[in-house]
């Protein structure tokens, strides 16, 4: 989380009642949402649908990519990922909120169900401190030393790649969950990140083009965003399978509230 500052006095601003009740309703929908999606993807190792490769395999076809049950996976773990950072960053500024008495702000703002481009879902929605930290050090600095928009772009995510690659060799190489084996890196991180940089680049160059502009006038908001992910969603596997078998989820399994159905007469 970051720290909220008053644009006028450029001091931080102080907690409200208003503030602190907007906190609790959003970390009370995370709690929803991840309870429910959680209590029924964990039933099927976060792999709901049958597919040929499991989601940490690098073989994977063109055809397994674009495979509808592999799409939908990959969606129901980008969603779960995406309400469990909201939900613990949240949950880890409120404890700061209420000793230190100051605001602050959302890193993760609802990017799967509200972005209408890759730019936004990277830039303005999905965890916006790290954005703020890579526009900062690479982005900046290397439009600065090339003029080029989007070798800054490439340049950025190339850096985003290597910090998750950084980041799993950190969570998974002693983990051995449910039998998941030796973490073995591969470059799945770096592919991942570097697609969606090339995304934004051709978002930046071919973007402002007619057919673009009109789709966004006239297509509704939700079959924006969902056109926005299934450019990156073939993908995702690469992201979030290792985050499946080293068992990350199992983690958070463990922290929510599960719902469990039972079958009263056979339990009787």
């Amino acid at each position: 989380f970051g720290i909220e500052f008053d644009p006028v006095a450029q001091k931080p601003k102080r907690v409200s009642l208003q503030f602190l009740s907007k906190r609790l309703k959003t970390i009370g929908r995370d709690f929803i949402i991840m309870s429910f999606l959680i209590s029924i993807l964990n039933e099927y190792g976060y792999e709901y649908f049958d597919t040929r490769l499991p989601a940490d395999s690098l073989e994977h076809s063109l055809a397994d990519l674009f495979a509808w049950q592999h799409l939908l996976n990959n969606f129901f773990v980008a969603v779960l990922l995406s309400f469990s950072l909201s939900q613990s960053s949240i949950g880890v500024s409120l404890i700061y909120n209420l000793l230190y008495r100051y605001e602050t702000y959302e890193i993760v703002l609802n990017p799967m169900f509200k972005s209408t481009s890759p730019s936004e879902f990277w830039g303005r929605r999905w965890n916006t401190l790290v954005h703020a930290g890579l526009k900062n050090g690479v982005y900046k600095p290397a439009r600065t030393y090339t003029s080029s928009k989007t070798a800054a772009v490439l340049a950025a995510f190339a850096v985003s790649g290597i910090i998750h690659e950084f980041v799993n060799y950190v969570m998974f190489a002693t983990n051995n969950n449910r039998g998941s084996g030796t973490y073995v890196f591969s470059w799945k991180q770096m592919a991942f990140f570097g697609w969606n940089g090339v995304l934004i680049a051709i978002e930046h160059c071919v973007g402002h083009w007619t057919v673009f502009r009109r789709m966004g006038r006239t297509l509704p908001r939700i079959a924006i965003t969902a056109l926005v992910l299934c450019a990156a969603l073939p993908l995702a596997h690469l992201f979030t399978g290792d985050w499946i078998r080293h068992g990350y989820f199992d983690a958070v399994y463990l922290a929510e509230p599960i719902l469990v159905c039972r079958n009263i007469d056979a339990v009787g």
